[in-house]
Parts: structure tokens; sequence; C-alpha cells
């Protein structure tokens, strides 16, 4: 795929077999309601396995033969031993934190990506994201999660650790939801 910094929607998401169903139906939700669905970029970050990527980049080529995409590489090494076990299983995996890499993985011509999670089905046009001013230098944005009981993950046993307290001093959260 040729960089193209015009494309109205880039959008990055993780792309293994054990979500790979999610994943087709998250593409499948973002293009039937964009507007211009050819102008959708789509970017997939994989196990590093050449032939995991190559098995991975036929199913997506199968599943959808115009889209436009490229799978990069994700090295799991990044992340080793930074990983701490969680009370999620799925927070432990590696693949889990390459969102964390998409500046340095994407090409230098994607100044904005929408990151859609594999189990994420879109009603509306994906466009409307990629319009969202953001205030001064934010790097991230995330929709409000209206359901989520976050005292199961930020506990008083989380707070006790310094180093996360300290993490989380100062962060702005944006309610994007309007």
């Amino acid at each position: 795929m040729a960089c193209s910094p015009h494309a109205a929607v880039h959008v990055a998401m993780t792309l293994d077999a054990s979500y790979l169903r999610g994943t087709i139906a998250a593409v499948l939700s973002v293009l039937r309601h964009a507007s211009c669905p050819g102008s959708v970029h789509f970017h997939f970050l994989a196990v590093s396995s050449e032939a995991a990527v190559r098995e991975l980049r036929d199913t997506v080529r199968a599943s959808f033969p115009s889209l436009v995409f490229r799978v990069y590489p994700f090295d799991e090494s990044c992340v080793a031993g930074l990983i701490f076990t969680s009370i999620r299983g799925t927070l432990d995996r590696p693949l889990n934190y390459d969102r964390s890499y998409l500046a340095t993985t994407l090409p230098s011509c994607v100044c904005r990506v929408v990151y859609l999670d594999s189990d994420v089905v879109l009603t509306d046009d994906i466009a409307a994201l990629t319009v969202t001013p953001l205030p001064g230098e934010t790097a991230v944005a995330a929709p409000k999660y209206c359901g989520a009981n976050f005292t199961a993950y930020f506990t008083p046993g989380f707070w006790a650790s310094l180093a996360l307290f300290e993490a989380f001093a100062g962060v702005m959260v944006l309610d994007l939801s309007r």
C-alpha cells in the first residue's frame, strides 16, 4: 500500500488468529457505514512470524479483495518483561500493547489514526472520529466507556504502588461521547 496522508481515515487494528473473526467483523462494520469506503486505509499489527503474517494477510485479502491495507509485524520482544500479570488474561498478551508503538510502526505520513479493538462494531461513519478536535497536543483520545466498572482495575492495591500512582498523575480524560 502506498502511503496516503490524504486518506479520509487511517484505521489501525491488531490482527491475530485468536481475534480474526472479530477483526473481520469490525472491518466490515467500518466499510458498511463509511461514506467513502475506498478512502479508508487499514493498518494491521500482527505477530512477528512471517508465516503467520502471510496467512493473516491472505485471509484479509480473501475477505475484502479491494481493501486498502498493510500488515506490520509486531516485535513482541519490545514489551518482554514489561507486562505485569493482570486480572484479565487477555491483557497479558504482548500483542495487546501494539497500539503503544503505532507512532514508530506506521509510515510517517500517517498523522492521525483511529485504533479499533477487534471487538468493536461501528454503527456510524468512522470519518467523524478523524475530525474530532483534540485540545492542545493531545496524543490519544478514547470514547467514554459508560458500562465500565473500573473498581475491578483500579483497586486500593493498584494505587498503593507509587510508580502507578505517579504514572497517572495529571492525566486528563476527554469525554468524546457528546
